[in-house]
């Protein structure tokens, strides 16, 4: 199949998992079953934005858009869409405020699907709490982080990953660059115990 087919027909069927979603999000707070459905909706339509982004990075390159925005508005945004889309049950999200800059340079749209998709992955291992945070990187920028209260990495999972992930949040940091500098994503354990997602933004 072409693959600018491919795409438009993949986009289609996110605009219509985006009406799905609407429709299962009204009625999620009578209907359990219909809750898991919206979920499982959520996490469907994730995965094709993701692809998306990618098929846009590796066929006509991925720009961000970069503006004045405050980390902490932007998170405690992200926390609040988090907790009625998918972090349920006994997981707590939270935001670290630990060295939060005032202001930082990046892409909103971006770094929400980066972040969106780091916290997928850190709810499939947290006991019971994710951190988001933001601190201003020693050469200049910001570094955001999601970390987990899980095992850490290295950790086997009864359902694999499909790995679009970390692809997507490497080539959304990429897409950062200033003069000779450019994004990095990067997951590791936390010395204190779980794992910790890091995006650096130049």
């Amino acid at each position: 199949m072409d693959p600018k087919l491919a795409a438009i027909i993949i986009h289609d069927i996110k605009n219509s998992l985006g009406v799905l979603e609407g429709e299962l999000r009204r009625l999620s707070d009578d209907v359990p079953r219909v809750q898991q459905a919206h979920v499982t909706c959520l996490a469907l339509q994730e995965k094709l934005i993701a692809f998306l982004t990618l098929y846009k990075a590796d066929s006509q390159g991925l720009r961000a858009q970069v503006e004045a925005v405050s980390p902490q508005d932007f998170l405690q945004s992200l926390v609040r869409e988090q907790a009625v889309a998918r972090v349920q049950g006994a997981l707590t999200l939270v935001v670290d405020e630990t060295d939060m800059p005032i202001i930082g340079f990046f892409d909103e749209h971006l770094v929400a699907l980066a972040l969106e998709a780091a916290l997928q992955n850190a709810s499939r291992f947290a006991r019971t709490r994710i951190a988001l945070g933001c601190r201003n990187h020693p050469e200049g920028g910001v570094v955001f982080s999601v970390r987990d209260d899980g095992p850490g990495i290295g950790t086997q999972e009864k359902k694999p990953s499909t790995g679009l992930g970390m692809d997507l949040c490497n080539a959304i940091a990429t897409a950062h660059n200033k003069e000779t500098r450019q994004g990095e994503a990067r997951l590791s354990n936390h010395p204190d115990g779980g794992a910790v997602f890091e995006l650096c933004l130049p």
